[in-house]
């Protein structure tokens, strides 16, 4: 947890008062803590366990057997963490791990082993569980949940959700909780035909149903099998019904389908009062509004997504990749981002997509096209930006072709290997963010404030530990371009509906370094995107990929549907169960 939200943080957890509701419910807290009288016995824990048929644990960080003093010190099981404690896969499944270390430590307490090496011995820390909850549930089933909130609720204790622990802004751990943890919650069902829950008009074809626990690698892989696509990622490690398939989704299929909210047909879940509920557009349609797109961990815990599936087609690429010399390095930038810029429009209208990672010395680009042909489609909408960049004397070009997967899942062997290179966890990482609408690319002129102003923010952001650990700033071109949300179906923040670029700037460092360092890089990441802020007031940036000390958090987030999913939360949390950091609702903006 970074040092400069823990006074915060922990003033919140410790401080914060009850306070009411407009529904005249009465919070109290969920403040008890292990050193309070309040905080149950051992008995009382006991029972809990007994009610979730065994499946209560006290929390052992991931890397305790590496620690001597931890009680659970093995040389043995610390070698195989070391060998893989840059691996989202393994850090996803546990409990006591986090795709970066920021949630998983706190302010120095944690139990981190060193990012660089980490087969080093621990030196100058003991192991502690940091941000991590005191106990948790691996719920098998929703009466599982039900038991578990129904506890954090009798006991005033502070209930957090964890999926798989990819986790920008640290919502699915903190200290002195009692977790949900969904990672067992794994069924996948394949539904030719559906029927609603007491919904005709959700009835569909070709439903996919996944458990909350389900990654996203294992659900393209069952339902290719039926000959059809999910509307996911790039990253296979992904809980797809957590976070991401709560606050928005984004993927290679955006501009052909949308984002996964607009794909989502029911949810089941269980709300704050213990009740499973199943929701649609006809039972509960307010909260199933505002569980598409409002944010995961935030109004009930969902326990299994059904959505809408689509015919499975080949994923046609265009990669390049080419390096150029630091002297030429702004003037280099700006003539291939505005090619970029310059395509944008017409690459989003006929529902091409990707990725492309700039650094200070180099570029890589992934432009993707999901569509039934051998690549002849994507080749024609970029065959002038190949030879722009082909015919570019100051790059260095090391790879420059077309190729086309016949599986997503193929695809994604592509994305989560260039994941694991360029974004790796195992370290602590800070990114900042925003979404750029249409009406930058409409002009040479507003392209050029846009694409002046992306450098800006890059600039600002570079670092001597960003330069030699090789960040990149994303330009993900994945948003809903063609899905303009006429019907108000979801509570997604409507900046997503006209951005045709989603700008990441991230920013990391390893443990070990000081406060006095890492404090600056986090200021300077959140001062990178002050230069597309002026060209977007009033705009927005994804809840899930942001910067948690983002200061107009409400409208950035959630934009203008912000006091409606409030009132939703209200009337389905009344007393705030469920609050995480600057999600809708939280207590931290009251105090």
């Amino acid at each position: 947890m970074p040092s400069k939200i823990l006074p915060v943080l922990a003033i919140w957890l410790l401080l914060r008062p009850a306070w009411s509701q407009s529904t005249g419910a009465t919070d109290p807290g969920y403040n008890c803590t292990s050193t309070q009288s309040c905080w149950p016995t051992t008995s009382e824990w006991q029972a809990l366990n007994t009610s979730v048929d065994g499946n209560l644990f006290a929390t052992v960080p991931w890397a305790a057997p590496c620690y001597s003093s931890s009680g659970h010190y093995n040389s043995a099981q610390c070698s195989v963490i070391a060998d893989n404690y840059a691996n989202s896969t393994a850090r996803s499944s546990i409990y006591g791990a986090c795709e970066t270390l920021n949630w998983e430590t706190c302010s120095g307490t944690g139990c981190a082993l060193e990012s660089l090496d980490p087969s080093l011995p621990p030196l100058f820390q003991t192991c502690s569980l940091g941000s991590l909850a005191t106990y948790y549930v691996a719920v098998q089933n929703a009466d599982h949940v039900a038991a578990t909130i129904n506890f954090a609720r009798e006991y005033n204790v502070r209930l957090t959700i964890k999926n798989t622990g990819h986790d920008y802004l640290g919502r699915s751990t903190a200290p002195n909780s009692l977790a949900v943890w969904t990672y067992n919650l794994q069924d996948m069902i394949y539904h030719e035909t559906f029927t609603a829950s007491n919904c005709p008009a959700a009835n569909g074809k070709n439903i996919g149903e996944i458990g909350a626990g389900v990654q996203a690698a294992a659900a393209y892989t069952f339902f290719e099998t039926y000959n059809m696509n999910v509307v996911g990622g790039n990253e296979g490690t992904v809980g797809l019904a957590g976070g991401f398939g709560q606050g928005g989704g984004h993927g290679i299929f955006g501009p052909s389908y949308g984002l996964m909210v607009d794909n989502a047909v029911e949810f089941d879940v269980v709300t704050a009062d213990g009740k499973l509920r199943t929701i649609n557009e006809c039972n509960d349609p307010d909260l199933f509004w505002a569980m598409r797109g409002g944010g995961g961990g935030t109004y009930a815990v969902l326990t299994a997504y059904r959505f809408q599936l689509h015919p499975a087609i080949p994923i046609n690429v265009f990669a390049f990749k080419a390096s150029f010399s630091l002297l030429s390095s702004s003037s280099t930038l700006t003539s291939i981002m505005t090619a970029h810029a310059n395509n944008q429009t017409n690459w989003s209208n006929n529902n091409v997509s990707g990725h492309a990672y700039y650094f200070p010395d180099q570029v890589e680009m992934y432009l993707v096209l999901p569509y039934n042909d051998d690549g002849a489609q994507l080749k024609s909408l970029t065959s002038e930006f190949q030879t722009f960049l082909t015919n570019d004397t100051s790059l260095t070009i090391t790879q420059n072709n077309y190729t086309t997967y016949p599986t997503y899942s193929e695809f994604l062997a592509l994305t989560q290997a260039i994941a694991n290179r360029l974004t790796p966890g195992g370290d602590f990482e800070v990114i900042a963010s925003r979404l750029l609408p249409r009406d930058l690319f409409a002009t040479p002129s507003n392209v050029s404030a846009l694409v002046d102003a992306v450098i800006t923010g890059m600039q600002t952001n570079e670092n001597v530990l960003d330069y030699f650990s090789k960040v990149p700033t994303q330009v993900i071109m994945t948003t809903p371009a063609n899905h303009p949300d006429t019907q108000n179906a979801t509570g997604l923040n409507p900046a997503w509906r006209t951005a045709l670029w989603h700008l990441v700037y991230s920013s990391g460092w390893v443990k070990g370094i000081s406060d006095f360092i890492s404090d600056p890089i986090t200021t300077t990441a959140l001062a990178a995107v002050d230069p597309v802020k002026a060209l977007t007031v009033g705009g927005g940036a994804y809840v899930n990929e942001a910067h948690f000390e983002e200061p107009e958090w409400e409208e950035t987030f959630f934009g203008s549907k912000y006091d409606t999913l409030l009132g939703i939360k209200n009337q389905y949390d009344p007393t705030h169960l469920f609050d995480c950091f600057k999600c809708v609702g939280w207590r931290g903006a009251n105090e």
